[in-house]
């Protein structure tokens, strides 16, 4: 299993991600201290978190300056025509840091002894 997977970008360069399946608790810290002093609402704290998880994510790129882990205003550098593309990356990564509530209805296991709750 890769370590690492490069997503090529619409602007022509390239990103390079650890596994989402490495992270550790500690990356998860680092990606949320982003969002800490953000308390301007659900959309700035998204926007924090997204730079948060580039932070931790990010291990190399294509772009001529330094990765986010080693200066988080590089982000403010990034081709506005790549922005969504790294949103869409670092999606594996949040979705295990925040898996969300569970849908009593995607329950259903066949391997389970009992049936789910009627809600």
């Amino acid at each position: 299993m890769s370590t690492t997977e490069r997503f090529p970008l619409p602007s022509g360069g390239w990103v390079q991600l650890r596994d989402p399946h490495t992270l550790r608790r500690g990356d998860k810290q680092r990606a949320m201290r982003a969002m800490k002093d953000s308390d301007s609402g659900d959309l700035a704290q998204a926007l924090d978190l997204i730079n948060g998880l580039l932070a931790v994510l990010i291990i190399d790129w294509s772009y001529p300056f330094p990765i986010p882990g080693d200066s988080p205003a590089s982000l403010d550098l990034v081709p506005l025509e790549d922005d969504d593309a790294l949103s869409e990356a670092v999606e594996p990564a949040r979705a295990l840091f925040f898996p969300g509530k569970p849908d009593p209805k995607d329950a259903k296991d066949p391997a389970s002894p009992t049936e789910p709750s009627a809600g």
